[in-house]
């Protein structure tokens, strides 16, 4: 039940609110009571800017937006063609079309997620919407003004979004420096080590750095606007802080629970790069042994098997129980932590039921209706990246609502959403549990092979360049090691007693890495020697053995080159769970009078 995102959220809570109020009032005011419900769809726009630097909200949103618009017409159109079909006295098995289009979204919308590495909610709400408006046929509704009523709905969020610019254009930055200070205070001043307060710092810190680079303030690992510097150098303080506490308080179990993990590494201190372009993020997870495409196959096969079983059973909204897969699948969770996600989208579903019940008996039409709408939206905004245990509460009924399920028997409506709720659970574990078994050793291979064509990259362009004009190769191969470090943390976290054979490789990869950017941290303006480079490459070299093969089977011994030749991680050789940083070497220490802002490691 811990928070994974700290700092407030009624702000945004109240915008998202707000963008279903005002429109749906004036509806409301016209007589259009059943279009005021397709206003929630697009009204979602706001929630997927919060938190983002104007500079870049108004993109985020904008995409948002047209995305929200785009699944509720297609949804619509497909929703048509089903129900006239249905209505007219075919087979109920018509419901596949509709099976089959949202398993299509949300495959596509949980690879595009993951390949980018985006934040909470992801395309979960796409998909939610995309889907719900296949049951708008149900209404009477041509697909277009489905699609014009959202629109309506994300043009409020939009401008919503946006307003508090007017009042301080650098508040989103502002906040997420005041943000991390405040998490990072709190997880020190805990009286015991806390698992959730240290996952939430390092969450903040996450949050700041990429605040920082999406305002312009940083790039390339440097300070560009120097009037904003001391929110560069805050940040610096709090990240030193909490690299120390790290140290101080050695976790036993893993904190990764949340959404997605943090692509983080305490032991480095410096200015991180900023993302690499959204074409290189697609083209490296265009791999069948991608994490992205491990994710959206599994979410695809759990989506297949629930949808096809709920219509089996006579249910009616296979949306239904493809979204709620999509929840348990969509960051490709390690196992126990998917477990985890399933239960909260259980308990979550069972709560939204029974307040969408409460909705129900005490009969919500007009006004009542839109007040209910605006409530679970603002809760919904709330608690979507904080706990989605408590998120599905009020979006269940969000969703529920949306679809006009009011107008239909209650038992009805709670016996067969709580089967597709349960059928989702069920294949989603089965998934995560049995289907590709050994695709993460093969995913880490795959980044550690990438990882060492970084590095190569980067030595390459060192012989035509400085440094300083390698910004994008630098940029690149952290990206990898961050990468290839978080692959790593997942097959320990999933096979810990096999893991032994892949850790030292692991660990003179990310020293070797860490040590060619610091070199060029060290000597950003000047061109390196032939010889220097050819240290480097040498480095480079020693950390191509090709290790053990990872296996799920019985452990065996490390070779005796693994164990002579591997640096120790730390005072033993049992790696690391998910939350402990693998140090490699840095010319930065982290120590509490180290306050200034470093360049790029």
């Amino acid at each position: 039940m811990a928070f994974h995102s700290p700092g407030p959220r009624w702000p945004g809570a109240l915008r998202a609110a707000l963008a279903l109020l005002i429109p749906g009032s004036i509806a409301l005011l016209f007589g259009f009571e059943q279009e005021m419900l397709l206003i929630a769809a697009g009204g979602f726009t706001v929630i997927y800017g919060e938190g983002h630097p104007f500079r870049k909200r108004f993109q985020v949103m904008l995409i948002a937006g047209i995305l929200l618009a785009t699944g509720a017409l297609s949804g619509a159109l497909v929703g048509e063609v089903v129900w006239s079909h249905i209505n007219a006295g075919d087979s109920h098995w018509w419901l596949l079309i509709i099976a089959l289009f949202t398993t299509a979204i949300a495959t596509v919308g949980a690879w595009i997620q993951n390949a980018l590495r985006l934040p909470p909610p992801g395309s979960f709400f796409i998909v939610m919407v995309a889907g719900g408006s296949t049951m708008v046929a149900k209404l009477g509704l041509n697909p277009i003004e489905v699609s014009l009523w959202s629109l309506i709905g994300a043009a409020t969020g939009l401008t919503l979004g946006m307003l508090p610019m007017l009042v301080n254009p650098h508040r989103p930055e502002q906040q997420a420096v005041e943000v991390l200070e405040k998490a990072v205070k709190d997880f020190a001043n805990s009286p015991a080590p806390s698992i959730a307060k240290n996952h939430q710092a390092e969450t903040a810190l996450s949050t700041a750095w990429f605040a920082l680079s999406d305002a312009g303030i940083l790039s390339g690992g440097r300070v560009r606007r120097k009037n904003q510097s001391d929110l560069v150098a805050r940040v610096h303080r709090a990240h030193t802080k909490l690299a120390i506490l790290n140290t101080r308080t050695k976790h036993t179990e893993s904190d990764d629970i949340s959404d997605n993990p943090n692509y983080l590494d305490l032991s480095r201190t410096a200015i991180p790069h900023s993302r690499p372009s959204i074409s290189y993020r697609f083209y490296r997870s265009a791999s069948l042994y991608s994490h992205a495409t491990q994710t959206a196959l599994k979410v695809m096969m759990a989506s297949l098997l629930c949808g096809v079983a709920g219509i089996a059973l006579g249910m009616g909204r296979p949306d239904w129980a493809i979204v709620s897969a999509l929840l348990t699948l969509q960051w490709g969770p390690d196992k126990i932590p998917g477990t985890i996600r399933g239960l909260h989208r259980l308990v979550g579903s069972m709560g939204g039921i029974l307040l969408y019940a409460v909705f129900h008996l005490a009969g919500v039409h007009g006004l009542s209706l839109l007040i209910a709408l605006a409530i679970c939206q603002f809760f919904a905004e709330f608690f979507v990246v904080r706990n989605y245990a408590l998120a599905v509460i009020f979006t269940t009924p969000l969703a529920l609502l949306m679809g006009n399920a009011v107008t239909e028997p209650l038992r009805d409506i709670m016996v067969s959403r709580t089967v597709e709720v349960m059928l989702s659970i069920l294949f989603a574990l089965l998934v995560l549990w049995f289907f590709l078994p050994d695709t993460e050793a093969r995913h880490h291979d795959r980044l550690r092979r990438r990882t060492h064509q970084a590095m190569g990259a980067l030595l390459g362009r060192l012989l035509a360049a400085k440094p300083a004009d390698a910004l994008n190769e630098r940029r690149d191969l952290q990206y990898e090691l961050l990468g290839e470090r978080r692959a790593a943390q997942t097959l320990s976290s999933n096979y810990p007693a096999q893991v032994e054979r892949i850790w030292p490789e692991h660990l003179r990869l990310q020293r070797a890495g860490y040590t060619l950017l610091d070199y060029c941290t060290t000597n950003d303006t000047r061109e390196l020697s032939l010889e220097e480079i050819g240290q480097l490459a040498a480095m480079v070299r020693e950390t191509t053995a090709v290790p053990g093969r990872f296996s799920t089977g019985a452990p065996k011994n490390p070779t005796t080159a693994d164990a002579t030749d591997a640096p120790a991680p730390a005072a033993d050789s049992t790696p690391p769970r998910p939350h402990q940083s693998d140090r490699g070497p840095s010319s930065e220490t982290a120590s509490a009078d180290d306050h200034e802002p470093k360049a790029e490691h």
